[in-house]
């Protein structure tokens, strides 16, 4: 099996598989991107949760916030006419 750069692909990575070579893997070719968002549950300890590419870029309107910057804002805006 030859990869993309022209050299050939190593025996043990065939046979698990994988269509680029070492020097090429080692690189980052062939490889998705992996995207990463934090999610607060509590105060303080907030996760990563791990996303491909592409469930990012289709769910990245709802990761970004709209409006005001703090709940309070957004709260007091309707309580104070």
């Amino acid at each position: 099996m030859i990869c993309g750069c022209g050299k050939s692909v190593e025996k043990e990575r065939a046979e698990l598989g994988l269509k680029v070579c070492k020097a090429c893997a080692f690189g980052g070719v062939g490889q998705k991107k992996i995207m990463a968002r934090m999610v607060f549950s509590h105060k303080t300890a907030p996760e990563i949760e791990i996303l491909s590419e592409e469930v990012f870029k289709e769910n990245y309107h709802r990761f970004t916030p709209h409006g005001a910057r703090s709940c309070v804002k957004n709260f007091s805006k309707h309580i104070c006419r």
